[in-house]
């Protein structure tokens, strides 16, 4: 099993899926953006190129109106000129705050298509400070102001025209100072242009660098997710193919066990059917009650065995001082446990886990400890203590009973295995306990010799 994977807990999960969500929010949110400043620069730059179209056909019909004398064409010229006064009443207005209505009726003017207004206004309104948008206001305001000049040389010369007045020396004067304002505008377009360009490629490079983030984030994210979830589909299968190689070897010895002390009872009552020795008789029955006590414990332990693992876990405060005390009550009248001293050291009293799974556990240790208490000892006792250390609650219950052998530690907690030196038990009290402990996520240890009793210390979460 991969460490790195099978460290990942639902907490980590869900930090993954958040990471996806997230990466995946802003990727919206910012192409979202990303296309409504797009969108803005495009609608200004195309502004541009109908502003400069209108200013170059507004000198064209002034200078053709200084040739002919034609009212014609200064009509057309101011009718151009309608252009760039439209979109200059946008800038002012915008950059006044005045109602949008006003805004958009100067970009009609200007010839900006409709669709392109929400843009327009949108970028002008939260990106004026920014330097481009700062950069490219600045340059509209110049031309704004060269087409005020242009404007009022128009009008100048117009009244000159209409009163006879204008010379030739008048029209080369005013010839050159068109061709001035329209070099003047042609270069302060250019750049505006530029700015704006050079604004969307910017917008579009650090979209492209954001958008391979964010998709590196999410893939990777989605990749960590799926590991894990592969993970824990093949911790399942493996628990699944353990389960089921347990469950094999559980149904052929618990039948087993199940179907020999029926034999035996069967025995038994035969031969007491025929015996008239009345205590020979009463033997027979004492040894009927001790089967029926093994069989009674047997079927107690496929009942853990059976809660353990179908019944889900329900964490809840338990008082373990409490529960302590009720399972001590119950094997009050256990053979010998009216010679045992037990004695609680418990400093933390509260868990918060699954009572019945804390009982079954206790359960199985406690009469385990009085079942093989050691006879030979004056004084006998059971010690249990309860403690918290490292973030774990410890729960250690010790005993001076007959011990355990070191080569069997471990072996103890295996379905079905029980002590050469000792057969009273069913072999599956501390396998159910190991794995009670093990859905708790918890863990279990023995500290044992031989003749010198035993320590279960059991580590469970305390949150």
């Amino acid at each position: 099993m991969n460490p790195k994977i099978s460290s990942f807990t639902p907490r980590n999960v869900l930090v993954l899926i958040g990471v996806i969500f997230f990466a995946s929010a802003v990727l919206i949110v910012i192409n979202y953006y990303t296309i409504l400043i797009t969108s803005g620069v495009r609608a200004y730059i195309n502004g541009e190129s109908q502003y400069s179209k209108g200013q170059k056909d507004a000198s064209r019909n002034l200078l053709l109106y200084l040739d002919t004398r034609d009212t014609l064409y200064f009509n057309c010229f101011r009718k151009e000129l309608r252009v760039n006064i439209g979109d200059s009443i946008a800038r002012v207005g915008l950059s006044a705050g005045a109602d949008d209505s006003v805004v958009r009726a100067g970009f009609t003017a200007g010839r900006n298509h409709p669709d392109d207004h929400n843009a327009l206004i949108w970028l002008f309104k939260n990106f004026r400070n920014i330097s481009f948008m700062k950069r490219a206001i600045q340059l509209w305001k110049e031309a704004d102001y060269i087409i005020l000049q242009e404007y009022r040389l128009a009008e100048e010369a117009h009244h000159k025209i209409l009163r006879g007045q204008l010379t030739a020396a008048d029209k080369a004067q005013y010839v050159v100072k068109i061709t001035g304002f329209t070099t003047g505008l042609t270069i302060r377009e250019r750049e505006f242009t530029g700015v704006l360009g050079a604004a969307a490629r910017t917008v579009n490079y650090w979209l492209f660098i954001t958008n391979v983030i964010m998709t590196l984030l999410i893939i990777g994210s989605a990749s960590g997710y799926a590991l894990v979830m592969i993970q824990r589909l093949r911790e399942k299968n493996a628990d699944l193919s353990r389960t089921n190689t347990e469950l094999d070897k559980f149904v052929y010895s618990a039948s087993h066990d199940l179907r020999a002390p029926i034999s035996s009872l069967s025995g038994l009552i035969e031969i007491a059917m025929v015996e008239n020795d009345v205590n020979q008789i009463k033997s027979y029955l004492a040894l009927m009650k001790t089967t029926l006590g093994k069989q009674d414990e047997f079927i107690r332990e496929i009942i853990d065995f059976s809660r353990n693992k179908r019944t889900i876990i329900h964490r809840k405060e338990v008082n373990l001082d409490t529960l302590f005390d009720q399972v001590i009550a119950r094997h009050q009248y256990m053979p010998g446990a009216h010679d045992i001293i037990i004695r609680k050291e418990i400093t933390d009293p509260i868990l918060w886990s699954d009572g019945l799974r804390l009982e079954i556990v206790m359960n199985n240790i406690i009469s385990n400890a009085i079942k093989y208490h050691d006879r030979s000892k004056e004084e006998k006792y059971i010690l249990i203590k309860s403690y918290r250390k490292n973030g774990m609650h410890v729960i250690e219950i010790a005993d001076n009973g007959q011990g355990i052998r070191k080569e069997f530690h471990e072996k103890i907690f295996d379905m079905f295995f029980v002590t050469p030196n000792n057969q009273k038990g069913s072999g599956l009290g501390l396998y159910i306990t190991r794995e009670t402990v093990s859905r708790l996520k918890g863990s279990i240890r023995v500290e044992s010799e031989s003749r010198a009793g035993s320590n279960f210390i059991i580590n469970i979460p305390a949150v």
